[in-house]
């Protein structure tokens, strides 16, 4: 099996903080489809994707960080499915600082130097999400300690957004 097909987000595995932020959900994406956007579309964007088998429409708030034009999204498995929807490659749209925006996302194979340096710069950008949900400690610079970072990455999922618009 796979691990698309194993890793199942139970409660128990989620933590408490990140349930909570959960039922935020819809508020946050109001804010973040509204004029006053600009208040969390720093740190926050939402993947508007559908689900491989139902067909479902899923719309996301998630933080991000941006490197060399792309757009990074990170995940642990454990924690939630979403990135299940996306494979090795899909068209989705995301609102993002306040435009709509057609765009290609590809999760990253975790050996990969690109998914290491997705997460990096995403948890140099959230180290209080290092802490945490990827165990990962950051130095005095807010640089990701470098051995938690290349134990991290195998057990993370990390997504790749190109924004096509």
């Amino acid at each position: 099996m796979t691990m698309t097909e194993t890793m199942r987000p139970t409660a128990a595995a989620i933590p408490l903080r990140v349930r909570t932020l959960r039922k935020l959900n819809p508020l946050i994406l109001r804010l973040l489809h509204s004029r006053a956007h600009g208040l969390a579309s720093r740190d926050l964007l939402i993947l508007h994707l559908t689900g491989r088998r139902t067909g479902r429409a899923y719309a996301l708030p998630l933080s991000y960080v941006g490197q060399d034009g792309a757009l990074y999204l990170c995940s642990r498995p454990e924690t939630s499915s979403w990135w299940r929807n996306i494979g090795d490659g899909t068209n989705v749209r995301i609102a993002w600082r306040g435009r709509n925006i057609a765009a290609h996302a590809r999760v990253l194979a975790a050996d990969s130097t690109e998914a290491l340096a997705g997460l990096s710069a995403f948890l140099t950008r959230n180290p209080g999400t290092g802490r945490l949900l990827y165990h990962v400690a950051s130095g005095p610079d807010r640089r990701p300690n470098a051995d938690d970072l290349a134990r991290e990455v195998a057990r993370s999922i990390v997504v790749r957004i190109d924004p096509t618009a």
